[in-house]
């Protein structure tokens, strides 16, 4: 063979060699680019498939599982785990693993295990192959058996909720390629399907807690768009109108509404109206009228509230069903109506017993005037001594059914609130003085031994209603002597608290008497009550005298107790507080000692006086003439109008209230309506005795308010008090 020969057989050689080379060279390549073309096929498969499963409802503990098979298959793994934290913030614990034998899979589910600083960066996933000469991660390594693995972190809301580890136990060319970052690529979109897997289904989750609390709450509520559709209601809205189910309600929701609303307007152009002011200002509220499928009425409660959904705004409607409140509100209305005419009945009532007892008191008074002052009068002429003690026995006996007059008329007062506490200054001492005195007679005629004593600590002078102090002293005092048939009976006052400028009195009777049982002393405070209601009852009284004393002690706001010991006598105390007077200037202090009447203060003063009563004007104008006093009688209020506008001479007029023609509060306004008696002194002297009594009289324009029988004393004194003559007269 020629030189040209072999040099051209050499050269076809070399080529043959090179192109063999490069032939050899590009089947590696295609056969590594078809390997990693089918790796991705199989991860875009499996993303696919994830994809399918986030439109779907299921369990992401079962989907963990089905990827991790597939991350095997796909990628030519051998083993894949999910971890999840299990407690401190670099401590996970295996959920799922794929690819292990059960006895090693028990093994590694049984274990924690702590992440490295690497395996928490939520931005980037781990990588670690065949190239790798440092034991990074040995901890994960070892606990999962995996010596080349890819580590991604699952991050949901900003936070690490899992890891998701896949690799190989052994990596050997040409039997598997190496792990490269397009295989990081693929499980790290994997990590991220699977973070979103998670959201979603914690999505729904609360999706289903709140549709099960929707339909749990007893309030009905429908959902509207902003084309005022209905979307959805929950389950209360079908209980309470009936419906079969959800769809027919929304179906049929316009049969609940009448054709009218109660107003008179249309419920459709009502309810569009309610609807658009509701998407406008955000709220509404109103009754509507609605009716149930079976056509029984329910009045609603409709409150409208525009929330945001899917950028844009939808009216959730809550429903109140009325029908028990309205029911309620009747109940009251005609409970009110009841208690209304209860009341009415009631005050009709009381104020049938009031003018029964003011006409009573005046009936009653009446006569009783007429007779003590026939008393009075006749206790100034000469009487032998059998005609005394006649005269004084009347006398007791008449003041004996005085007080007990009094006595019902006040604790009718205090059971219906009219009776009324003064304030005036008095003396303490002077009240158990007159109690004293008062029960003298008795307890002397008992030979009982009465002890009074009022300690130094007890102011000299107090303001209070000193009528009632000394009425309810009075009665208990009064019960001790009736109550002791031999003995003594005692009273104390005391002052246990004085601070600024009041003082808290505390007053005590003792008594050796009879005392009570139990049950008596149960019911001693009852009014009427006695303690013996036999026909043989050895001891008298209307059962009223304590009932009064606690009445008056409550309004003095005090209190009030006993003890007492059947057989050894009984102790009461009562406790009320005062106030101390304020000190009066020296022009303050009263002009008169009390003694003016005795030298003559009374004489030619000129009093009208108006009683129709021909008993009552002989007693009232004797007890005038007595002190020099000149008197014109009248019988009517217009008479004595009608004198005084005729001239007759008049320093102060005494006018009874009931009189024929003209009562006493009219005559009284109409005289004040005349400037020339604006000033006249008018006093009533009249058998009306009530609180409310005295308040007429003064509201009338009268000047004072003196009761029959007729007081000498206390007629003298008003007289005196309101005399307009000059005191040089």
């Amino acid at each position: 063979m020629n030189s040209y020969a072999m040099r051209e057989l050499e050269y076809l050689r070399r080529c043959c060699e090179t192109d063999a080379g490069k032939i050899l060279s590009l089947d590696a390549q295609c056969i590594a680019l078809r390997t990693e073309l089918e790796q991705k096929r199989r991860g875009f498969s499996l993303m696919a498939d994830l994809t399918a499963t986030l439109r779907r409802d299921a369990d992401y503990g079962g989907i963990f599982i089905t990827v991790a098979r597939r991350l095997n298959a796909a990628l030519n793994m051998q083993r894949t785990a999910v971890l999840f934290p299990a407690g401190n913030d670099d401590t996970f614990a295996p959920r799922v693993l794929q690819g292990y034998p059960v006895e090693e899979e028990r093994a590694v589910m049984s274990k924690t295990i702590r992440a490295g600083r690497d395996l928490l960066d939520m931005e980037r996933p781990v990588l670690v192959n065949g190239s790798d000469t440092d034991e990074r991660l040995a901890g994960l390594r070892s606990a999962l058996g995996l010596r080349y693995l890819i580590s991604c972190p699952i991050v949901l809301n900003n936070r690490i909720e899992g890891l998701l580890v896949t690799g190989r136990m052994v990596e050997a060319p040409p039997f598997l390629s190496r792990l490269t970052l397009g295989d990081v690529e693929t499980v790290q979109t994997v990590g991220s399907h699977l973070a979103a897997l998670m959201a979603l289904d914690s999505v729904r989750e609360a999706d289903k807690r709140a549709k099960i609390m929707l339909d749990a709450t007893p309030i009905g509520c429908i959902l509207f768009d902003e084309n005022f559709n209905r979307i959805d209601c929950n389950e209360a809205v079908v209980r309470l109108y009936g419906a079969s189910s959800k769809k027919r309600y929304m179906e049929r929701m316009d049969d609940t509404f009448p054709k009218f609303q109660p107003n008179g307007r249309s419920s459709y152009d009502l309810s569009r109206e309610i609807m658009k002011n509701a998407f406008s200002d955000g709220y509404a509220r109103f009754e509507w009228m609605t009716r149930s499928f079976s056509g029984e009425p329910i009045p609603i409660e409709f409150t409208l509230v525009r929330v945001e959904h899917e950028n844009g705004f939808i009216v959730a409607g809550y429903i109140m069903d009325m029908r028990e409140q309205k029911a309620m509100l009747g109940s009251m209305r005609r409970k009110e109506d009841e208690l209304r005419a209860a009341r009415d009945l009631a005050e009709k009532n009381a104020r049938a017993k009031s003018e029964f007892i003011a006409n009573m008191s005046h009936e009653i008074n009446t006569p009783l005037n007429a007779i003590m002052g026939m008393g009075r009068l006749l206790e100034g002429t000469e009487l032998n001594d059998a005609q005394r003690e006649y005269l004084n026995n009347a006398m007791h006996s008449v003041k004996l059914l005085h007080n007990i007059i009094d006595d019902i008329l006040d604790i009718s007062a205090i059971d219906s609130g009219r009776l009324k506490m003064e304030q005036n200054e008095f003396s303490v001492r002077d009240i158990v003085q007159n109690v004293c005195g008062m029960v003298k007679e008795e307890s002397a005629a008992k030979s009982l031994e009465l002890n009074a004593e009022v300690d130094i600590s007890v102011p000299c002078l107090l303001v209070g209603d000193s009528l009632r102090v000394e009425q309810a002293l009075f009665n208990l005092v009064k019960n001790a002597v009736k109550f002791t048939p031999s003995g003594s009976v005692s009273i104390k006052v005391s002052c246990v608290e004085r601070v600024k400028a009041r003082a808290k009195l505390l007053f005590e009777v003792r008594d050796t008497g009879i005392g009570m049982t139990k049950e008596q002393a149960d019911k001693i405070f009852s009014p009427f009550y006695q303690a013996d209601s036999s026909h043989t009852r050895k001891y008298g009284g209307t059962g009223i005298g304590l009932a009064l004393c606690k009445g008056l002690v409550d309004l003095m706001k005090g209190d009030i107790w006993f003890k007492t010991e059947q057989g050894h006598g009984s102790e009461f105390s009562f406790r009320a507080e005062f106030r101390l007077p304020d000190i009066p200037s020296a022009e303050d202090k009263p002009r008169n000692d009390g003694n003016e009447d005795d030298l003559g203060a009374l004489e030619g003063m000129k009093v009208l006086l108006v009683e129709d009563n021909e008993i009552n004007q002989m007693v009232a104008a004797e007890f005038l003439a007595a002190k020099g006093i000149e008197t014109e009688i009248v019988e009517t209020g217009l008479e004595a109008v009608n004198a005084l506008n005729s001239g007759t001479p008049c320093d102060i007029v005494l006018m009874d209230i009931q009189m024929p023609e003209m009562d006493g509060i009219t005559a009284t306004r109409r005289l004040r309506e005349n400037p020339m008696f604006k000033k006249l002194p008018i006093i009533a002297l009249t058998a009306h005795s009530l609180p409310e009594d005295r308040e007429l009289s003064l509201a009338s324009g009268m000047n004072d308010h003196l009761t029959k029988p007729i007081d000498p004393a206390l007629l003298y004194s008003a007289l005196r008090q309101w005399d307009p003559r000059p005191r040089d007269v």
